[in-house]
Parts: structure tokens; sequence; C-alpha cells
């Protein structure tokens, strides 16, 4: 069809005190709910056979059941193009500690997966405002999957969470179950992974040190979500070299699987 990944190792769990929720939204409503902005930044025409997407984000059935309701978005053009498709959340105003969000996301066609990314704002929701990238998802699955990430880097601001279909020559995402939570028992008994890469900005060669946590798997997208490097670490270190000399410059996200955790930084060349 047309990874998660977070940002601790989760060792236990204990629920001190109750999560706060501070977005719910499930797009359910007949109507597309009025708090969140739609932003057509492609402007292509869609497909004949998607003729219903008469916007950039719709409300669609879920394809898995017809009584839940999602927010969907195509990326299926004539002629063949990249979306840049935007969803963008209401004003959200973060708590102190354990800030997270979760969604689900589903690719339609196994054969033409969509991708997207998810940004963080704290100054707007126009595109120009969304500077820092939370996630990147590549190839969404064609069925449900569940995402989590952690929104502490923003603690105690107010924020715009934006959710943008990039495919190119995809088909239908669809994305629902978006919640928001401060005081999250998650982040209560967690060990933090911190992933160390330098140089950044990197010339030819980046170093990845993950401190006691054993590097599984590196992989590298570009700002597209597309996948530029993967490779398996089979010496059981929790440091490792690679040679980027083949990467044109720009931005990239490199996502670090290793014995405790994912880990994923923005890294530049």
């Amino acid at each position: 069809m047309k990874h998660i990944i977070t940002f601790f190792a989760v060792l236990a769990s204990s629920a001190l005190f109750g999560q706060v929720t501070i977005l719910e939204e499930n797009f359910d409503a007949a109507v597309f709910p009025n708090s969140w902005s739609i932003i057509d930044n492609d402007g292509n025409t869609v497909d004949s056979d998607v003729q219903e997407y008469t916007n950039a984000w719709i409300l669609k059935d879920d394809i898995m059941d017809a009584t839940n309701g999602t927010a969907s978005s195509t990326s299926y053009f004539s002629p063949v193009d990249r979306a840049d498709r935007w969803l963008i959340s209401p004003q959200i105003t973060l708590g102190i500690s354990g800030n997270f969000i979760s969604w689900n996301g589903l690719s339609h066609d196994p054969s033409f997966p969509d991708s997207y990314k998810v940004m963080i704002s704290i100054t707007g929701n126009t595109v120009a405002d969304f500077t820092d990238t939370l996630i990147i998802v590549s190839n969404e699955t064609p069925i449900w999957r569940s995402h989590t990430a952690s929104l502490e880097d923003f603690a105690g601001e107010t924020i715009y969470i934006a959710f943008v279909n990039t495919t190119f020559n995809g088909f239908k995402l669809y994305l629902d179950s978006m919640y928001v939570r401060e005081q999250d028992p998650l982040s209560l008994e967690t060990e933090e992974i911190n992933l160390a890469v330098y140089p950044n900005p990197i010339l030819n060669v980046v170093h990845l040190s993950t401190g006691n946590a054993i590097i599984q798997k590196v992989e590298i997208y570009n700002s597209y979500g597309q996948k530029v490097v993967e490779e398996k670490v089979v010496n059981s270190a929790s440091n490792h070299s690679l040679d980027l000399t083949h990467l044109e410059s720009g931005i990239y996200f490199v996502s670090v699987e290793t014995s405790k955790g994912l880990l994923r930084k923005k890294i530049v060349k």
C-alpha cells in the first residue's frame, strides 16, 4: 500500500498520578473540526480515481470499520507529483512534564504506501512557522499502526502540531485517534537513551554514540521521508561510524535502533 520512532526505552511503568488530556481528536463528527487547519501546499490536481478529495484533508470512513471516522489525504495526482498537504492542530499548551502525543496511521494500498512527517511550531500555524520535525513516518502500513512520540523538548510551551503528507505517487493516507497528554506515567519510570551525533553538520563521515545501549541498526531518511541509508550493525558496540560521502547536501534524519529502544536525531550535511 499506497517505524515508529520513540525517544525513550521503557524499563517499567508505574502510575504515580493520572495523566491529563490536553487534546483528543477522533474525526468522528459529521464535519471536519473547524479548530484544525488544512493547507494544500502542493496545488496538484488529484487523479480522477480520487475525486472525493476536494480538500487537502477530508473526513473519510475507516476502510476496516465504516463506523469509524478518520482524517484522510491523497497523494495520487495527475500528472504524478509529490504531496505537500498539511493538517494542523489547534493551539496546544503543554504541561511541565510527561508530555506525549499518540496517533494511528494507515495506508490504503500496500503497493503505493504513503509517508508523512509530524512537525512542531511554537510561533504560529502557517507552513513557514513549522521549523522542528518531530518524526518522519516512511511507508505507513496497510493496517492500523499506533505511534507515540515524546513532546518533552517543548514542555511548558504553547505549540501547534502538523501532520504533513509528503508522498510521491502514493494513494490514500488515513490518520486517527490523535491524543496529546501530560503527566503520562510512561515518562516517570524510564531510562533516557542519549544519542550523540558528531560532527553535525557533517562532512563525509558521521559518528554515532549511544552510551551503554548497543547499536543494532541505523537508517537515514531525507526530508521527504525517503530512506537513503540502511545499515545493520553486528559488532555489538555503542559506537558506530558511517561514510555519507554519497549524500547530497541537505537535512536528514538518523534513526538508530538499539538494545534499549529507538532514537532519532536531525543531521545536516
